[in-house]
Parts: structure tokens; C-alpha cells; sequence
């Protein structure tokens, strides 16, 4: 590092003065750049369970089947860390299980199972609609627009025979406009794995029944009705439930 020197007058007025090295101003910027927070870096593991989060949503991996780590080493090239932290990472969001000698496999639902979920998600929807209409401003108006257009496009695309997408649009909006961020902790810790069906409805009808009952949900948090709101939850959760058979 290069330095530049200043010289104060000796406090000792013994004609002789102190030196203090200075950094020159090019190296105080460099110091500055290494100082700065450094920005994110590609984690391997954190887009590998997006993936299989993605796989197991939309039926690529069937219920039970076994995930092997040598084949997403194949596929993908890498290590066996990120590898084994993506599946420890699918396990404890619900998706997969782990047992000894059996490695990760995607996680079965019963009959039993299914419905008891969605007694869970139906009552987090009804009461997040409820606040949600009772809390609406105009920049939930305006991501509303933004949100109608969206699901437009995707249910379009989805009645042309494209995959419909694994996403949990509707749902998010509504959460967001109820703010209530313990409603919030408890959906994403629970109803990911709720995802798997309702794709499973959009892929057998299109989205032919439970998009008219999203727009009404979301017509009536718009118009503060709260009644209506929670109403129209409560139907668009029935639907996905009569559209895979179990309703």
C-alpha cells in the first residue's frame, strides 16, 4: 500500500515533528470496496430444492418415489453437499420423508390426509380473506390489477394444454393484504404440500371452476366484504377438493 505523509508541528517544541502515515486516496477507496457487503453468491443448494420442490409439486416425482442422490449428481454435476442439503431441505418442508436404508422419497397422502390438510388451509384462507377485506388499501387495488392479469395469462395457457404453474399467486395476495404475519408463519410452515393437489385440480380442469370462484374472492376483499370473502374461500377450497375426487 502506498502512503503519503503529513507532519504536524512537534508538541514537544523540540523542533522535530511526529510522522503519520496516511493512506494514500486511492487505497482509502479500495480499503471501502473490500469493507462493502459483498453481494449474494449462487447457492447450489437453495436452486436445487426449488427444483424438486417444483418436481414433486406437479407430479414429476410420484408419491413415494424414491430421489437418488447419484442420479441428481448425474443430472446436474454437483458435489454431494448441495445435493444432500436440497433433500434435507425438501424433508423438513414437508415434502419428502427419510428412513433408514430407504434414503428420501416423496411423502405419501391418504385420503385422510388430504382433507384434514385442506381443513387446515381452508380455515387460514377464510380467516386471511376475512382481514384481508377488512384491511384492503388502494396499493392492494392496484396489485390486485396486477394479479388479474397474471392468472390470465397463466389459466390461458393452462386451457392450451401448457403446464399450469406451480405458484401460489392468489393465495399470496390475499396474505399479504390480510397482514397478519402469524397467519402468514403458519401457512408457508404447512400448506406447501397442499400445493400438490391443487396443481392436480388445474391439471384436470384448467382452472375451469376455481378460477370464477378466485375472482369472486378477490372482488369481494376489494370491496371490503368481509362475509363474502370469507365465503368465497371457503368455496374455492371445497372445489379444488371436488375437482381431485375428494369432495
Amino acid at each position: 500500500m502506498s502512503y503519503r505523509t503529513s507532519v504536524p508541528p512537534s508538541p514537544h517544541g523540540d523542533g522535530q515533528s511526529r510522522r503519520r502515515r496516511v493512506p494514500a486516496a486511492r487505497n482509502v477507496a479500495r480499503m471501502r470496496d473490500v469493507r462493502a457487503p459483498r453481494p449474494a453468491t449462487f447457492s447450489r443448494a437453495a436452486w436445487l430444492v426449488d427444483v424438486l420442490v417444483e418436481r414433486v409439486v406437479n407430479g414429476t416425482y410420484a408419491q413415494g418415489q424414491r430421489i437418488r442422490e447419484a442420479e441428481l449428481q448425474e443430472e446436474f454435476g454437483f458435489s454431494n453437499g448441495p445435493i444432500r442439503e436440497a433433500l434435507q431441505q425438501l424433508v423438513a418442508r414437508g415434502l419428502a420423508t427419510r428412513a433408514p436404508w430407504q434414503g428420501v422419497r416423496v411423502v405419501e397422502h391418504t385420503r385422510e390426509d388430504v382433507v384434514a390438510l385442506f381443513e387446515l388451509r381452508g380455515a387460514l384462507l377464510e380467516r386471511a380473506a376475512e382481514l384481508a377485506a377488512s384491511r384492503v388499501d388502494d396499493d392492494d387495488r392496484r396489485s390486485a390489477e396486477v394479479l388479474r392479469a397474471t392468472l390470465r395469462r397463466k389459466f390461458a395457457a393452462s386451457r392450451a394444454g401448457h403446464q399450469p404453474p406451480v405458484t401460489g399467486d392468489t393465495t399470496e395476495w390475499v396474505l399479504a393484504v390480510a397482514r397478519n404475519r402469524y397467519i402468514s408463519e403458519i401457512w408457508h410452515q404447512t400448506m406447501l404440500k397442499s400445493r400438490i393437489f391443487v396443481y392436480d385440480a388445474m391439471k384436470r380442469t384448467a382452472g375451469a371452476r376455481t378460477e370464477p370462484l378466485i375472482g369472486r374472492l378477490v372482488d369481494a376483499i376489494l370491496a371490503g366484504d368481509s362475509d363474502s370473502a370469507r365465503l368465497a374461500a371457503r368455496a374455492f377450497t371445497r372445489q379444488v377438493l371436488v375437482d381431485i375426487g375428494l369432495g
